[in-house]
């Protein structure tokens, strides 16, 4: 009893989502970049923010010229 009521109610749903086309209207259809030119672009910005991030943690742990205890 449990799986025809079941069956019914996907397929109502499917049938309900069907007509949605998901298609967006207006500068969204088309990409402003290639996928290559964003893959380069973001490649290069992580690269930046690695380098970045070294830096600060390299400052952060420099030695602070304490004399070390032998």
């Amino acid at each position: 009893m449990i799986f025809p009521t079941l069956r019914l109610a996907a397929l109502a749903s499917l049938a309900a989502a069907a007509p949605a086309a998901a298609d967006h209207g207006g500068p969204l259809r088309s990409a402003p970049m290639s996928p290559l030119t964003a893959a380069i672009l973001f490649a290069g910005l992580a690269l930046l923010v690695g380098a970045v991030v070294i830096v600060v943690v390299r400052v952060l742990t420099k030695d602070r010229d304490v004399p070390e205890d032998r």
